[in-house]
């Protein structure tokens, strides 16, 4: 199968039983990833982002779509290129009767805000969960029914899709009896967790052999090792911010160092559905329970292996 080129030289790989771009084939196969390493020190977290715009720009000659979801992670993305000077246009999707409605607003108004041209496009989710959504499932392993309208959305779009998504999840390693608020805060590592149904995005342009970013937060290893540096990200990962978990928390603050970001709240799109979302993911979970692991990488073997000193 011919791989197109989704990371930076598909320095991100991913795949079963230590083969990168395979796919699974049993329930015992072992999920696993591995990353590239530096081409150069990296920038700070916001040239970084803009430089990563700039390579993207410079792979292909067709024209560039953003998938806007509205939230923080894909409009750090689009104004990424915006602030570039790379035109580009904001791709988003908007579910009948506006169930996302939240989303679609937020997306305009920054899109207006900066006179970024858009498309909106329409699905009814509902009926694409009980009559389409299966054939992206299948053919993805996707156990997750909030990933499969974006797989729709990516096979709507002319020239070269980018989704603002890959950002580094670091979360800190704690008892699985932990109880936030209540349990010692105990010192432990923090790790990168690579979620195997997350990937099922990266299998879709793969099935499809459709050039494009599936994830614009690793496209690079140098934008993961200046995420992984910035100085308030080194403050959470050596335990000087006390209380904090996961890097989702803080993400907002940590990208808002580097972009003007307007503070919005947390919608996932699909709060008006959860009686349909909750039986559909567990029609998909049954079907492929085995598809869900997470790969986890130490922040200090993250390191080592972006600067190459292991």
């Amino acid at each position: 199968m011919t791989i197109p080129e989704l990371t930076h030289k598909n320095h991100f790989q991913f795949g079963y039983n230590n083969i990168p771009f395979n796919f699974r084939k049993t329930p015992d196969d072992k999920w696993f990833v591995r990353y590239g390493s530096c081409e150069r020190p990296p920038l700070n977290f916001h040239d970084e982002c803009l430089a990563t715009a700039k390579l993207i720009r410079s792979k292909t000659n067709q024209s560039l779509h953003v998938m806007f979801s509205g939230g923080v992670d894909s409009e750090v993305a689009l104004r990424s290129f915006y602030e570039s000077e790379i035109p580009v246009e904001a791709a988003i999707l908007r579910y009948k009767s506006d169930l996302n409605i939240h989303d679609v607003s937020w997306a305009i108004v920054i899109c207006d805000k900066f006179n970024i041209p858009y498309r909106i496009y329409e699905l009814d989710l509902l009926d694409f969960w009980n009559h389409n959504a299966n054939q992206f499932a299948e053919l993805t392993y996707c156990p997750s029914p909030q990933l499969l309208p974006t797989m729709w959305l990516i096979d709507q779009i002319p020239g070269y899709p980018i989704m603002g998504s890959g950002e580094c999840f670091l979360v800190k390693e704690r008892p699985d009896d932990y109880v936030p608020g209540v349990s010692p805060y105990l010192k432990s590592d923090w790790m990168l967790w690579e979620k195997e149904k997350i990937a099922a995005w990266y299998r879709h342009f793969i099935i499809r052999n459709r050039e494009g970013c599936p994830g614009f937060f690793q496209y690079t290893p140098e934008i993961m090792l200046s995420f992984l540096q910035d100085p308030f990200v080194q403050n959470l990962i050596q335990d000087k911010i006390v209380g904090k978990l996961t890097t989702e928390s803080s993400k907002f603050k940590i990208y808002q160092q580097h972009f003007d970001l307007i503070e919005r709240p947390k919608y996932t799109g699909f709060e008006k559905v959860k009686t349909e979302d909750a039986n559909y993911r567990e029609q998909l979970l049954k079907k492929f329970a085995y598809a869900n692991e997470i790969f986890k990488t130490s922040t200090d073997a993250l390191q080592k292996m972006l600067t190459n000193e292991h």
